[in-house]
């Protein structure tokens, strides 16, 4: 696969303690516990926009500008709808949040292919529409 540069997670072996309080404000998946660390797993789930960076108590987590695999959304929608509506639905309000219309509407176009509907944000789950501009 080709890379691309970057600005992507990086995280310290060193600093890390492995309390693992990264990973639920990671939508996309791209960090676990491993070896008692955090670890990036893939360079393609890493969306490079930060949303777990606030939430290491001991600044183990910071952006470098390397060369890494393009972030790809469409497999990160195939690990997303796995965890559940909440969890979809809090990726398409990061990628929302953060501008991010590209990967907005790829977001959009696979949920689309497979049929999949959830929830609007802020409506109760009896009514289930799909995901509109």
């Amino acid at each position: 696969m080709f890379k691309v540069q970057r600005e992507i997670i990086t995280i310290s072996e060193e600093k890390c303690t492995g309390c693992g309080d990264c990973i639920p404000n990671c939508p996309e998946g791209a960090i676990q516990v491993i070896d008692d660390k955090a670890r990036l797993v893939s360079d393609l789930m890493c969306d490079g926009l930060g949303a777990c960076l606030g939430h290491c108590p001991e600044g183990a987590i910071t952006f470098e500008l390397r060369e890494a695999e393009p972030y790809d959304e469409y497999r990160v929608m195939g690990s997303i709808v796995k965890q559940g509506e909440n969890t979809l639905r809090a990726h398409l309000a990061h990628l929302k949040d953060h501008g991010q219309t590209e990967f907005y509407q790829q977001a959009l176009s696979y949920l689309r292919e497979r049929g999949r509907e959830v929830t609007r944000p802020g409506r109760q789950t009896q009514s289930r529409q799909p995901w509109a501009h």
